[in-house]
């Protein structure tokens, strides 16, 4: 098994800098020290936090950088000198990793630096490992898109910052019609294949900004903040007439559509279960259709 590698990509003193003398731990405190800091948690932004502090006394950083493919912490401003690593356990890419200031670093400080990052590596892995686990737990495996778990938590969240803001936020509730018709007759996988094209088309449809997921079985619940009751219907007519057009060959989709916006201090239970009696009304007046509760704020 080959060991963890601190790879320096630009890691050398910008300018000549003149002996002085360095107050840097020594590698026995550090191997004390950091260590049992950095397991504290399993939570990167806690990690990176933590590593900054103690890094931060003996290096005062500018600026401290880390990147990976789906994750990035940034704290400062950057400055005119910078180390940039790259961090690698048996091959495994882990993350980039820069710190700039507006002083040289010293050749002395880059070992230092290295040597606390080679303690960083197994627990930022770790921390990577228990993020992915999170996000599997809140994904729906089959279409890939948010479950109720995740519905349930980030909506949730995303209620009270519009109840504390006074802001705008619609629900929409959709139903796959005659599901159970497309299954019977043509069979699971057929059905799994219009509930994963269902879902993408939900999704495109949407903004970065909205929250969308299955809700179960063939319903999805998608959350539009700062979004009023007229403009929610626009985005649900949209996404009603682009499902119908998905190219399912001898198939043909249609979605019905229940549509509420949130009022003074309604949960999301209460905000699915408006939304859940205007689907309830639109599957009986023929599907294929949104109807909207008129409430509002």
């Amino acid at each position: 098994m080959s060991q963890p590698q601190v790879l320096a990509l630009h890691a050398v003193p910008s300018t000549p800098v003149r002996a002085t003398r360095l107050a840097l731990r020594s590698p026995m405190e550090m191997q004390l020290q950091l260590p049992s800091l950095l397991g504290l948690s399993l939570e990167r932004d806690v990690i990176l936090d933590q590593f900054l502090s103690y890094i931060s006394i003996d290096l005062k950083p500018a600026s401290f950088d880390v990147q990976t493919s789906h994750y990035h912490f940034t704290q400062g401003k950057a400055g005119r000198h910078r180390a940039h690593y790259q961090l690698k356990i048996d091959e495994q890419y882990l993350a980039e990793v820069q710190l700039t200031r507006n002083r040289p670093f010293s050749d002395a400080e880059l070992s230092w630096l290295e040597q606390a990052l080679a303690y960083l590596l197994v627990p930022w892995r770790h921390a990577c490992a228990y993020a992915q686990m999170q996000d599997l737990a809140l994904q729906d495996s089959l279409t890939g898109i948010g479950n109720r778990r995740a519905l349930r938590q980030q909506g949730e969240r995303l209620l009270k910052t519009a109840h504390r803001h006074g802001r705008p936020c619609s629900l929409l509730l959709i139903d796959i019609d005659h599901f159970k018709r497309i299954n019977d007759e043509h069979g699971h996988e057929r059905g799994d294949q219009a509930l994963q094209l269902i879902a993408r088309c939900l999704d495109q449809g949407l903004r970065s900004s909205d929250l969308l997921g299955r809700w179960g079985g063939e319903e999805f619940v998608a959350l539009l903040p700062d979004t009023h009751l007229p403009g929610a219907r626009i985005v649900a007519e949209r996404l009603r007439q682009a499902i119908a057009e998905l190219p399912l060959g001898e198939l043909k989709i249609t979605v019905s559509m229940g549509l509420a916006t949130l009022i003074a201090s309604e949960d999301l239970d209460n905000l699915i279960k408006r939304a859940d009696h205007m689907l309830y009304r639109a599957k009986g007046e023929g599907r294929d259709r949104v109807c909207t509760d008129t409430r509002e704020a």
